[in-house]
């Protein structure tokens, strides 16, 4: 293999490989630290992230990055300062809030009901998404996986509207949920076809909020399922790989991930990992699932072993990346990275 982006490659593709890819999560959150700048520098700042990134590819022994949440230069452009905190008004109807050294949310949303039309027009953090890709450099593109941000379809309706409130419409009115999710799905499959024509040959979908712990198995079938499916078809259209990104316990939505045609699933620490190798280890690119909170210095003694023992359990799966369960932590050891990339080698 010549490139760290090639055994990235070879794992999608089912092919031996000189060694396991290694790919932790590096995101915004890590990339920043390691530039020694606060995180909402990057978040308000597509440029300067994709430096952050650019950085984490040089130095760091891991083969790919993700491109997170970010605003684009318009709407950054509208931020206000506070002691501890950025507050941006996007979209006509979302405010969003970016602490300094924590992931940016939405504060407050103006959309009061599944009809409102701005479930049609909101962009939310997309163009900021897509701007930090496009300025990632050509040379670290053809070096390392370079994986670009698209939140999904169910978790960007449940940001517009508000989770408990999208929880609650499930239950009293699916119906008008679902004619929200198909209106809110024509904008996803949009942005997905513009990452891909900006070149993204990998693309994470962040799918947060279908989390086992905040809704059933029957309610990831119904509500959340028929859109990722649609989704990988759209990127695997357009020459893309797919990865889908659920935090936290997916045990029970495993058997509907491996129905959802993405290429392959990012699988946090929480999730049973014997059963994920047994459900989806013969059909999706299984990354995962180191507990992030062991590359932590206080923590790192037993990063080692957890390393050893989830490359153990997946055994001869085709396509196993070893990585974190989720994304690193801004206060990571740099030489966490380093065992995890030991543990790599064949």
């Amino acid at each position: 293999m010549k490139t760290r982006r090639e055994h990235v490659e070879a794992a999608f593709q089912r092919r031996k490989a000189g060694r396991l890819a290694c790919f932790p999560l590096v995101d915004v959150a890590y990339a920043s630290a390691h530039q020694g700048a606060a995180m909402s520098r990057a978040q308000l700042d597509p440029e300067w992230h994709a430096r952050a990134l650019m950085q984490c590819v040089q130095d760091l022994p891991t083969d790919g990055v993700y491109v997170n949440l970010c605003l684009s230069p318009e709407q950054a452009q509208r931020a206000v300062c506070h002691a501890d905190r950025y507050s941006v008004a996007i979209d006509d109807c979302l405010e969003v809030q970016i602490p300094i050294n924590d992931v940016a949310s939405i504060a407050q949303t103006d959309v009061r009901n599944l009809d409102d039309p701005r479930i049609e027009t909101a962009e939310l953090f997309h163009p900021g998404m897509l701007a930090t890709f496009r300025q990632m450099p050509r040379e670290a593109k053809d070096q390392a996986a370079i994986f670009a941000g698209l939140t999904g379809t169910f978790s960007q309706l449940a940001f517009l509207i508000g989770l408990e409130n999208l929880l609650v419409a499930m239950v009293d009115d699916p119906e008008r949920v679902q004619r929200a999710l198909r209106r809110r799905h024509k904008v996803v499959r949009r942005q997905a076809v513009a990452l891909c024509e900006a070149g993204a040959r990998f693309v994470w979908i962040g799918e947060g909020m279908a989390s086992g712990s905040l809704i059933s198995p029957r309610m990831y079938q119904e509500f959340v399922l028929p859109y990722e499916q649609e989704l990988a078809d759209v990127l695997r259209d357009h020459g893309a790989w797919s990865v889908l990104h659920i935090c936290g316990n997916a045990t029970p939505m495993l058997p509907w991930m491996g129905a959802s045609r993405v290429d392959g699933c990012d699988l946090d620490y929480l999730t049973d990992w014997p059963a994920a190798v047994r459900t989806l280890g013969t059909r999706l690119v299984l990354k995962g699932n180191i507990n992030p909170m062991l590359l932590l210095p206080e923590n790192q003694q037993n990063l080692a072993e957890a390393c050893q023992q989830t490359k153990r359990l997946a055994g001869d799966a085709p396509g196993f990346i070893l990585s974190t369960g989720c994304l690193v932590p801004r206060d990571a050891d740099p030489s966490a990275f380093e065992i995890m990339a030991k543990t790599c080698a064949l």
